[in-house]
Parts: C-alpha cells; sequence; structure tokens
C-alpha cells in the first residue's frame, strides 16, 4: 500500500531509513536485471531531470516544473507537457521515495506514478491535500519506493483542481539513479 508520510512525523533515523531502502530496492533490481554482477559495480546518485528524463520530452531544464494544465485533471508533471514521455536509459534504475512542493500555497492534490504512455499502467499514487495543502508540510517521504526499470516509460502526473500556468508551482523529486559505475559517474 501507497501512502505519502509527511516529513513532520519523521524523525531523522526515519529520514535515513527511507532513503537508504530505497537505495537498497533500487540495487536489488539492478543486480536482479544484470545490470552489474555485484553491488561494487553499481553507482547510486540523485537523478537529474534533464539528464534522466529529458531530451525535450520530459523536463528541459535540471528543474523540476509542471506545464500549464487544464485543471481538474491528472496532467503531466514534465514541463514539456504531453503526450510523449520519456524513456528511461537501458543502463539505469530509478527509484523514487519522496515528494515536495515548495509553493506557497501550494495547488497540487495528488501524484501518480505510471508507466506507458495513454492507457499507462499506475505504480503508486499520493494523494497530498491533508499533507501539503492543509498542514503546509513541503515534504512526503513515500511508505515505499517507486522503481522504474531500464527501457519503461515514466509518466508521472499531477492532480491540480484548477488551471495552472507553466511553471506556476515548484516541486522537486527524491529519486535516485542506480547504474553502472562508468556511464556518467566513475
Amino acid at each position: 500500500m501507497s501512502y505519502p508520510i509527511p516529513t513532520n512525523e519523521l524523525t531523522l533515523s526515519d529520514i535515513k531509513v527511507f532513503k537508504n531502502a530505497a537505495i537498497e530496492a533500487g540495487i536489488i533490481r539492478a543486480l536482479a536485471l544484470g545490470l552489474a554482477r555485484t553491488e561494487k559495480e553499481l553507482t547510486v546518485r540523485y537523478m537529474l531531470p534533464a539528464t534522466d528524463l529529458g531530451a525535450a520530452i520530459g523536463w528541459s531544464l535540471e528543474l523540476y516544473q509542471a506545464a500549464a494544465t487544464a485543471g481538474a485533471i491528472w496532467s503531466s508533471m514534465f514541463n514539456i507537457g504531453a503526450p510523449v514521455y520519456p524513456t528511461l536509459a537501458n543502463s539505469k534504475v530509478l527509484v523514487f521515495y519522496k515528494f515536495a512542493n515548495y509553493t506557497a500555497p501550494p495547488v497540487l492534490t495528488g501524484i501518480r506514478f505510471r508507466v506507458g504512455g495513454t492507457g499507462a499502467t499506475t505504480k503508486a499514487t499520493f494523494f497530498l491535500q491533508l499533507e501539503s495543502n492543509a498542514k503546509l508540510e513541503p515534504d512526503v517521504y513515500f511508505s515505499e519506493p517507486i522503481i522504474y526499470d531500464p527501457q519503461d516509460v515514466v509518466f508521472l502526473e499531477g492532480y491540480w483542481p484548477v488551471a495552472q500556468a507553466a511553471g506556476n508551482e515548484l516541486f522537486a523529486y527524491g529519486a535516485f539513479i542506480i547504474e553502472r559505475i562508468g556511464a556518467n559517474v566513475s
């Protein structure tokens, strides 16, 4: 079961556990997929929006920012918009563990993680209105890591109850890339 946990309900030790669990889940998945033979052949780094999910179809900058939205529908979280969504490189595993919304006041009430384009499979959905809109808690951790495999089409959506202009809401994902040493980091 997936649910958001606001930072104000966590200790520093809890936060470390969430991060380490996300990294461990990503490493286990990368090894199971044969991206490396041993953990020592892998590296873990924070995801960079444009570098890892860009290429003119995801985020155009190393900045999380959404495109304009019509409101009252699930919309792309990518600043390029839709209908083409980025495909994760065949050498990377992607793990999401956290979301933060640092717009005041926040409007976004939900996020979901999907695989594929239109008609995609949903991996997890998080309703954020209580945590971010009511409590004004900008960060939430996920009860479980959300993992994308190499070559998955990464389809991230948000729910804004009212229309938003492009770049109106600023947010960030806590996400790790697990890849073989030498791809981007040696």
